[in-house]
């Protein structure tokens, strides 16, 4: 494996799932020296064009999932609760960090995105809320109001749904999704698998 070895990583911060992987990846770049390309797009929108339904609306799956979600957090160390607003429509919340990067870069739409993602699963915020937006935004150390003027305009939203449909033109159907080349490392329980192919056993 080449040291210059990207992985794109096409997510939504209203994955619960998301979270637990995001933690992990400045790990996974330690170890293994890959860039790692963040890509917000629309989970809602990733659901439309591949017909797939998020898990809590499988009741089964639903009640599981909450347990499932607190042993990967408990295994990472890392905080969780589950949100009471959830599922949050992340529309502006991912116009948002699309508008950052295209304002400011690659590494301060990664610094919003794990704000955002905080505020989801560790403060339970409700990340649909416009005000709750611009508050993290300038907590993140950017400028609220010129981004979120942004996320209003057509060809902002427009760069979301070209990044949707990429995803999924590439064979994304959930979040997170992470792509080496044309090949798919799906959920936060495939990073191990995700490492192991960008640094294989001698």
């Amino acid at each position: 494996m080449s040291e210059s070895s990207t992985v794109d990583f096409y997510f939504d911060v209203g994955s619960p799932y998301t979270y637990l992987a995001a933690t992990q990846i400045d790990g996974l770049v330690e170890r293994t020296g890959a860039t790692v390309v963040w890509k917000p797009m629309l989970l809602g929108g990733v659901f439309q064009l591949t017909g797939n339904a998020p898990p809590a609306r499988v009741a089964a799956k639903g009640k599981w999932m909450l347990s499932d979600l607190s042993l990967w957090a408990e295994r990472y160390g890392v905080p969780f609760h589950m949100n009471p607003h959830f599922p949050v429509n992340t529309l502006s919340a991912q116009r948002a960090l699309t508008a950052a990067e295209e304002l400011h870069g690659q590494e301060a739409m990664q610094k919003l995105a794990r704000v955002f993602m905080d505020g989801m699963w560790v403060e339970r915020a409700d990340m649909s809320d416009g005000d709750e937006l611009a508050f993290r935004v300038n907590r993140a150390g950017g400028d609220a109001g010129k981004l979120m003027r942004r996320v209003g305009e057509d060809e902002l939203k427009q760069k979301l749904k070209d990044v949707t449909q990429e995803a999924v033109d590439r064979g994304a159907f959930g979040s997170p999704s992470f792509f080496v080349g044309e090949r798919l490392f799906f959920g936060n329980d495939r990073l191990d698998l995700l490492e192991r192919h960008l640094k294989p056993q001698a």
